[in-house]
């Protein structure tokens, strides 16, 4: 996986993309919904993405991250 440097904070990404397609599910990760392949039960949880990364759902962020992923699959 290609890591780029910025000099931007997360927020303000979060606050540039789409909030359709990008959730913050950590206080170090922003990802694409779309991108999402498996979710893991735990604590927090685990999200697989399609590049295989293995992804941490922070415990406060669970509830909305399981929350937006089933308004995604009963659409």
């Amino acid at each position: 996986m290609e890591k780029i440097i910025s000099s931007k904070t997360l927020s303000e990404y979060e606050s540039i993309l789409d909030s359709n397609d990008f959730i913050r599910i950590h206080r170090s990760y922003l990802i694409n919904i779309n991108h999402v392949k498996e979710y893991k039960k735990g604590e927090g949880g685990t999200v697989i993405m399609s590049n295989k990364a293995e992804i941490e759902v922070s415990r406060r962020k669970k509830d909305e991250f399981i929350f937006r992923m089933k308004n995604i699959i009963s659409s």
